[in-house]
This record gives structure tokens, C-alpha cells and sequence, in this order.
């Protein structure tokens, strides 16, 4: 059988990105910079809604960070794909940042440590799209786990993602009150980016924890670019903290979970 369509798009936004898009790449211009308050999701977004999606394809999205994030060129990540569609596989990520994936319970926990309150506001926009979900408590290991949207997935999981984002892009562009205040309200990250951005980078990982069809291959999270942070020190902890969740997730015994937060306070 021949193999399947794998579509990857470097997403261009100045001269310099243009110029540096890796062999094997196909362009997503955003060099128009129409909409710079959604970041990547505005030139994903008018891909998914204007263009026609092969059903037997896959498709990624990645910011020219990529290379420098996950390690791989566009062979590598064709590679991976290929042996995993052959599995049965829906969805491949590439995470970097295993060290801000691990430590944390999941990804909303995590960006709350840098923008206190995030927490709170990802807990009431998951209650306005009627997700039944504590946040506080909900368990995301390196299989559900993806920063920065790099993910290569069918179209069925793409229209499931962008239906989750643009019921946060109608309440942040139509909506009034205090949610929607919070959603577009600049964090202190360099470059002014607005909550809704971190938001949105984050329901990748809710849908693949909540929703169970969907067939995921991670790739190693670990062979990829660690965190500034201080915590990137600590990767023997890293490895023994996301097994544990992994654990937790699979067995659910509170000595995983207890394991898990002692081995966390340890780091304080």
C-alpha cells in the first residue's frame, strides 16, 4: 500500500522564519500578521476552516522553534508517523519541556505557577463548554501531554480541536464578563501574549486525556529540549515523576499519588 499523505507546515511570520523553513516543510504564511493576539492558532484556524482536509492524511502545525524543541527534521517526523499509522494510531506529539510536563499533575496546574490564577480561569471555561472535569485533580502523563501544538493528527482530531478552540475564540472575540475579561487579559510572558493563547495550547492535552477513542503515539518527550527553568536539573526526578503518573492513571492507588507529591516537595 502506498503510504499515507503527511502534510507538516512551518508556520512563517517574518523574513528571517520564511528564509529558515526547514527541507520537507510546506508553508503556512502568517506574514500578514492579522491576528498576532492568537499566536499560531490564527494561521491554523483558516487552514482548517478554508482549506479541504484529505481524510487518508495527516497534518502538523509548527512554529520555527521546532527543530530547536523537539530535535527532528521533517524525515525523522514523517518516519515516526508512518510506523505508527501503520499501528492503528489517530494522533503523534512531539512534546518538548519534559521537565514542565512532569513535575506538574497536567499542563493547567503547570502554567499556573508562572501565571498564578490560570488555574482558576481553565476551570471556568471548562465548566462554560459544559466539561465535566476538576482540574485541580485531573492526572496528565507524557502520553496526553503536548506543549506548543506539536502534533500530527487526522483530520477527525483536528475538527474535534479547532470545535474546543473556537468556543474559547467566540467567547474571547464576542464574550463579556469577568471570564472573558480574564481570557483576554495580557500575562506577564515577554511579548504581551494574552491568556486565551496559553489556554488554547493546553486543550490539545485536555481532549486526548478526557476523550479515551483517540489513538495516541507520543514520541520520547525525553530526548527533547528541557525547560529554562531550574527544574531541568532535576531529570533523573523527571523520569520517576511521570512514571508515576502514568501509574496513577493505570492502577489509581493512592500511594502512586502519594509517592508522586513527596518526591515533588522535594523540589521545592
Amino acid at each position: 500500500m502506498p503510504a499515507e499523505p503527511i502534510h507538516l507546515f512551518h508556520i512563517a511570520y517574518s523574513d528571517a522564519t520564511l528564509e529558515g523553513m526547514p527541507a520537507g516543510f510546506e508553508l503556512l504564511d502568517n506574514m500578514a500578521h492579522e491576528r498576532d493576539d492568537w499566536r499560531e492558532y490564527w494561521p491554523i484556524r483558516r487552514f482548517l476552516l478554508e482549506q479541504p482536509l484529505d481524510e487518508e492524511a495527516w497534518y502538523g502545525f509548527f512554529s520555527p522553534r521546532f527543530k530547536d524543541k523537539i530535535g527532528l527534521g521533517a524525515l525523522h517526523v514523517r518516519e515516526f508517523v508512518q510506523a505508527a499509522a501503520a499501528t492503528g494510531v489517530d494522533v503523534c506529539t512531539f512534546s518538548p519541556q519534559p521537565d514542565m510536563g512532569a513535575f506538574f499533575l497536567n499542563v493547567f496546574e503547570q502554567e499556573d505557577l508562572f501565571h498564578p490564577g490560570f488555574l482558576d480561569i481553565s476551570q471556568a471555561f471548562v465548566r462554560h463548554v459544559g466539561l465535566d472535569v476538576a482540574l485541580r485533580q485531573l492526572v496528565m502523563d507524557s502520553r496526553q501531554i503536548v506543549f506548543s501544538n506539536y502534533i500530527v493528527a487526522r483530520p477527525s482530531f483536528w475538527r474535534r480541536w479547532l470545535e474546543l478552540n473556537e468556543q474559547l475564540f467566540v467567547l474571547c472575540e464576542q464574550g463579556e464578563g469577568e471570564l472573558a475579561d480574564g481570557l483576554r487579559r495580557e500575562s506577564s510572558y515577554p511579548g504581551s501574549v494574552p491568556c486565551k493563547v496559553f489556554l488554547m495550547e493546553r486543550l490539545a492535552s485536555l481532549i486526548l486525556t478526557l476523550e479515551q477513542g483517540w489513538r495516541v503515539r507520543a514520541y520520547n518527550t525525553f530526548d527533547c529540549a528541557w525547560s529554562a527553568s531550574r527544574l531541568n536539573q532535576f531529570r533523573l526526578e523527571a523520569v520517576l515523576s511521570d512514571a508515576l503518573k502514568i501509574a496513577m492513571r493505570e492502577q489509581g492507588f493512592t500511594q502512586y499519588r502519594d509517592a508522586f507529591a513527596a518526591l515533588r516537595d522535594k523540589l521545592r
